[in-house]
């Protein structure tokens, strides 16, 4: 994107102090800000670490949020603040600490992104056009889509266009049949590829359930920690003055001033485990899980990205319309929100009181058994048209993903601290849960 007039600065000047405030002026090697008490400093550019500049309005423009450690995520702006940067993911808003960003940037909506792509792309490029054309797919685009296809099987005999051109019309009769009317469908990218709450709503069905939030998919990873091998964390001063002011009576605080300072500088995995120790539930949402810890990372690679988006959850089977007692999200299906709803949804759901995931015998949970060769299975699934097994005996290794990752969950049966009930069940047949262990 264009570069923009800087106004404002975040300075970080070494380990422990940073400074933000207005521009006064700026040039080759001196800034100078003013701060919100009106106070004016000077700083030398090469005698500090690193000088971020915030971004401007308006709210709502689409920007690229670059984190300290490296995560990039594409949101809408609420704000690029001295304190906190604050954003707004498929309609939830979040804060993040200013020191946790890197960089706020300028990102282009998906029509933006779209017409760009149009411009370098030549006729004779068929494997480029259709890789545009499987991009505007999965962002929702599916008029942009339908259109690109259609002229790119024009001009060659595609297979894959063909086969996408399937699924893109599928789509498209889908929406307009769920909707109740024929209005279009294009732009769905405008969002990131998501669907407008208020869209949302007028779904019927499974369809229209709602997903986990950024919330409470922290909180499951919170909860699925192996502190002997932990993802990367961040732990906020705040909560580690929570902890010791909360639970200064027990014998796990130090009573010494000095030994509680120690804390705030404590590795943020040492900070969790005290919070363990403690059983300080009320304070496990603050912890800040910034990568994937190793069971939900093995559902993700090898169970859910594997197979069950690919067979299970496509618009034909369990993700679509007719998908009958269990349903399966595919819409943006890497999408962390929509993996860990499905995840959810596995571990919560039963039918005909028998669960999808049975962490005391692996392969007899109904997932696996129905996924089996109707001649291996105990409970083969259910005879419709379409369906294929897909842990097949040329397909072991996917069996074996799907008991090592069973294994590695630390609640297995779903028991997070986070009210979410599965799309289309009636009646929660499930046992009363005993809560965490943590």
């Amino acid at each position: 994107m264009p570069p923009e007039a800087h106004k404002r600065a975040y300075i970080v000047i070494d380990r422990v102090s940073v400074a933000a405030g207005l521009i006064e002026s700026e040039d080759e090697n001196v800034i100078i800000l003013r701060d919100e008490k009106g106070r004016i400093k000077s700083f030398s550019k090469n005698r500090v670490v690193s000088i971020t500049y915030l971004l401007e309005g308006p709210v709502g423009r689409r920007v690229k949020v670059v984190f300290n450690d490296g995560r990039i995520l594409v949101a809408t702006l609420i704000a690029d603040g001295f304190e906190f940067v604050e954003v707004e993911i498929s309609g939830i808003k979040t804060k993040y600490p200013r020191e946790a960003v890197l960089d706020v940037r300028p990102y282009p909506t998906d029509r933006e992104l779209y017409e760009r792509f149009r411009t370098v792309l030549e006729p004779d490029q068929y494997s480029a056009r259709y890789t545009l054309a499987l991009w505007l797919y999965n962002k929702k685009m599916y008029d942009e889509a339908k259109q690109e296809l259609e002229s790119l099987l024009e001009a060659t005999n595609h297979y894959e266009a063909r086969q996408l051109l399937n699924e893109v019309s599928a789509q498209i009769k889908l929406l307009e049949s769920s909707r109740g009317s024929k209005r279009p469908v294009s732009g769905g990218g405008e969002d990131g590829g998501r669907r407008p709450k208020d869209d949302q709503a007028t779904l019927s069905g499974p369809m229209a359930s709602p997903l986990l939030t950024d919330a409470d998919v922290n909180l499951i990873r919170v909860y699925e920690l192996d502190t002997a091998n932990p993802p990367r964390l961040q732990v906020p001063r705040t909560l580690i003055q929570t902890m010791l002011e909360k639970y200064a009576d027990s014998e796990l605080i130090p009573a010494k001033s000095a030994e509680k300072n120690a804390y705030f500088s404590k590795e943020p995995i040492d900070i969790v485990k005290t919070l363990f120790a403690l059983k300080a539930r009320e304070l496990y949402g603050e912890i800040e899980v910034l990568g994937e810890p190793e069971s939900l990372n093995l559902f993700r690679l090898r169970v859910h990205n594997a197979w069950l988006i690919a067979n299970c959850a496509t618009s034909k089977c369990h993700g679509g319309a007719d998908a009958g007692r269990f349903f399966l999200h595919n819409r943006d299906w890497k999408d962390d929100n929509v993996r860990f709803t499905n995840l959810m949804i596995l571990l919560r759901t039963r039918i005909d009181t028998l669960p999808l995931i049975d962490p005391e015998k692996p392969t007899d949970s109904l997932i696996f058994q129905f996924a089996l060769p109707k001649t291996e299975a105990r409970r083969p699934h259910p005879d419709v048209r379409g369906w294929s097994p897909v842990l097949t005996s040329g397909r072991r290794g996917l069996q074996e993903d799907f008991v090592d990752w069973l294994r590695s969950m630390r609640m297995p049966r779903g028991d997070y601290p986070v009210e979410y009930t599965p799309p289309s069940l009636k009646s929660a047949d499930r046992p009363v849960q005993s809560g965490p262990d943590r």
